[in-house]
């Protein structure tokens, strides 16, 4: 997965966790290859004009021999139109919250199989212009070696960053998501494309199955869908088929279960999200 970012370009930016829709494809193998982790990963809050409210980040390095520091910042964020991670400086959005922020410590040296809190304090101005959603991140940011092919150290320095991702909801808001269409894709991993568009002006977190079956109506894949689509954002959420090389030559259909579960607007309460059956031809 590319992450675009304004830093510079020795700069790899971690997703700690699974948080965001796939976005955290590859920060399971980076992360954990350097020992570091940050949770949570996500978080969602609810605010009101006023507001005061305090949410606690660890940092944790589960290295058993290295001890390594982190110097903590924030940045703001949006995802692009395949999911993808785009990192700004603070402030530099129209849906920014980190002018809001404070946190301690600012830095962290952590020992091996040691962990370390970080207190984000968020202070929401009495007068917001815009409803819906705002957003910063947390960054925790190191410098580690780049080792060669041999597994020796190269000389390379590299900048590392783990992200918690931060959505602040300021209601009342409207998340409306809508599945525009679906398209098969064949290859050696089959896969398919949900083109989405949110037109509310907070997230939406998309959570369901696709089902395919064969002409006997038999379920020969069953795939998991977890997605985010911004506020007044569209996207492309390509996700592989599980089972795939069960789906050969032949006709298939697949059927799709999918709720929003993030509705401002429903008290939060889940919402199905329809999305139309499709049919395939598999070559």
């Amino acid at each position: 997965m590319t992450m675009k970012s304004i830093f510079k370009p020795v700069l790899k930016t971690l997703l700690a966790g699974s948080a965001i829709c796939g976005l955290a494809v590859i920060a399971p193998q980076i992360a954990g290859a350097f020992g570091v982790g940050v949770q949570p990963s996500t978080v969602e809050m609810t605010i009101k004009p006023g507001d005061r409210q305090r949410q606690v980040v660890t940092i944790g390095n589960v290295h058993k021999t290295k001890t390594i520091s982190l110097t903590m910042g924030l940045a703001d964020w949006s995802l692009d139109e395949f999911g993808e991670l785009v990192l700004e400086a603070p402030g530099e959005t129209p849906r920014s919250a980190a002018d809001w922020v404070r946190f301690s410590p600012a830095s962290v040296t952590l020992k091996p199989e040691t962990s370390q809190d970080v207190v984000v304090e968020i202070s929401t101005p009495y007068k917001v212009e815009a409803k819906g959603d705002h957003r910063f991140a947390l960054l925790a940011t190191t410098m580690l070696p780049e080792l060669d092919e041999r597994g020796d150290l190269s000389g390379v320095w590299n900048r590392y960053q783990l992200a918690s991702l931060f959505y602040l909801t300021l209601t009342p808001s409207s998340s409306d998501p809508v599945v525009q269409s679906v398209a098969f894709n064949s290859g050696a991993t089959p896969s398919l494309t949900l083109s989405i568009k949110n037109e509310g002006d907070a997230h939406a977190r998309l959570q369901g199955t696709a089902r395919v079956k064969n002409e006997s109506g038999d379920v020969v894949s069953e795939t998991p869908l977890s997605t985010v689509v911004l506020d007044r954002h569209a996207r492309e959420y390509q996700v592989n088929l599980e089972n795939g090389e069960a789906i050969t030559s032949g006709e298939y259909s697949v059927d799709f279960d999918l709720d929003n579960t993030f509705v401002p607007q429903n008290q939060f309460r889940n919402t199905d999200v329809k999305v139309n059956p499709i049919t395939f031809v598999s070559p």
